[in-house]
C-alpha cells in the first residue's frame, strides 16, 4: 500500500505561500481541520461559497493527530469489498475516506492502509486527511487558535491568536475534543484518557480505570499485555454494540478485556462502591470489591465534550 508522510504533504497547493485568510471580515469562517472541517470546506468551495478556514493545529487531522491512544480506529475501511472503490456503493465499506465529486479524490484511505487490519491506524487516518487536504486544495490557516466569541450586531467576532475575524456565518467543526471528568470527589487528581503514557510505563502495575465505554476498553486492551491487574469501574454495566445492534456500546474490536473478565482473568466492577450501600450491593459486586487491592495507577476513560468555549451567549 502507498505510504505518505504528513510532513511531506502541503495543506494548500503551495506550501511556501503566505498563510491564507488573515484576520479581517469574511462572509463565512470555518474553524477546525479534522474530518468535519475539511469536508465542510470542500463542499463550500464546490458550491462556490468563499470562506476563511482556521485551525489551531499545525496541519490537517484534528483529534486524529493524537487519538486514539492505542492507534486503531473504531471505524472500518475494507480495501477489498464487493464494490469498486470511488463508487457510491463502496462508501458503506469505507467509513474513513472523505467524500468528493471527483473520482480521484474519493476512497483515499484504502490506498494508504498497510493491510494489517480493516481498522485504520491513527497515523493512517492522519495521512488520509492530509492527502485529502492536498488533493482538493484546502487552504487552511494553521496555527491560529480560536480563543473567544462575541456578537457585534448581526456578525460574529472570533478572537484568535492571530487577531479578530468578523463573519456573518461560522462553522465550528471542532468535534468532541475537550476531556471531561465526572463529579466524583477526588477525580480532579486522576489523569484523563488524554494523559495516558506509553504502555511500558504500566508494566507490572495494577491499573484502575474509571469508565467502561470505548475509551476505557481501549485503554484496557492496550494495557493487557503490560499491567498486572486491570479493573474497570463505572455506575452501569458494560454494553456491547453486538448486543445493542448499534454503535451504542463497546465495539467488538475492544472485547478482549471483556472476554478476559468472563474467563475470570480480569475484574470488572459494575457499580461504583460509593454509590450503593454495602447492604444493597449484589453478591457479585461485594465479591469483586473484596478482591480488589490498592491500585498503582488510576485513569479515567471518560468522554469528551465539544470545546464550545464562551458561545452560550452568542446564539450559536
Amino acid at each position: 500500500m502507498a505510504e505518505l508522510n504528513p510532513s511531506q504533504v502541503a495543506a494548500s497547493p503551495d506550501a511556501s505561500a503566505e498563510r491564507p485568510h488573515p484576520p479581517g471580515d469574511y462572509d463565512l469562517v470555518v474553524v477546525g481541520s479534522g474530518p468535519g472541517g475539511l469536508q465542510a470546506s470542500y463542499w463550500l468551495s464546490h458550491l462556490g461559497i468563499a470562506h476563511a478556514h482556521l485551525s489551531a493545529d499545525p496541519g490537517p487531522g484534528g483529534m486524529f493527530r493524537r487519538f486514539p491512544i492505542f492507534q486503531r480506529l473504531l471505524s472500518w475501511t475494507r480495501p477489498y469489498a464487493p464494490y469498486e472503490r470511488a463508487t457510491r456503493y463502496y462508501e458503506s465499506y469505507d467509513w474513513n475516506s472523505l467524500l468528493a465529486e471527483e473520482p480521484e479524490n474519493r476512497s483515499l484511505m484504502p490506498e494508504i492502509m498497510d493491510g494489517i487490519s480493516e481498522f485504520p491506524s491513527r497515523p493512517e487516518m492522519e495521512r488520509n486527511l492530509t492527502l485529502f487536504a492536498q488533493k482538493t486544495g484546502r487552504a487552511v490557516r494553521y496555527g491560529t487558535r480560536w480563543t473567544a466569541t462575541r456578537r457585534d450586531g448581526e456578525r460574529f467576532v472570533l478572537e484568535t491568536t492571530d487577531g479578530e475575524y468578523r463573519a456573518r456565518h461560522v462553522v465550528f467543526a471542532i468535534g468532541a475534543a475537550e476531556p471531561w471528568k465526572p463529579s466524583t470527589p477526588g477525580i480532579e487528581a486522576v489523569p484523563h484518557y488524554a494523559d495516558t503514557g506509553p504502555a511500558g510505563e504500566y508494566a507490572g502495575k495494577r491499573v484502575f480505570l474509571v469508565g467502561k465505554m470505548n475509551s476505557g476498553f481501549e485503554l484496557a486492551e492496550g494495557l493487557l499485555p503490560w499491567a498486572r491487574q486491570i479493573v474497570l469501574c463505572s455506575p452501569r454495566d458494560a454494553k456491547l454494540s453486538v448486543v445493542t445492534r448499534s454503535l451504542v456500546g463497546i465495539r467488538a474490536r475492544y472485547l478482549q478485556p471483556y472476554e478476559d473478565q468472563v474467563l475470570k482473568r480480569l475484574h470488572e466492577v459494575a457499580v461504583a462502591a460509593r454509590q450503593v450501600p454495602a447492604e444493597h450491593q449484589p453478591k457479585r459486586l461485594r465479591d469483586a470489591l473484596a478482591s480488589l487491592v490498592a491500585a498503582d495507577v488510576v485513569s479515567t476513560g471518560t468522554i469528551y465534550l465539544d470545546p464550545l468555549e464562551d458561545q452560550a451567549g452568542t446564539s450559536v
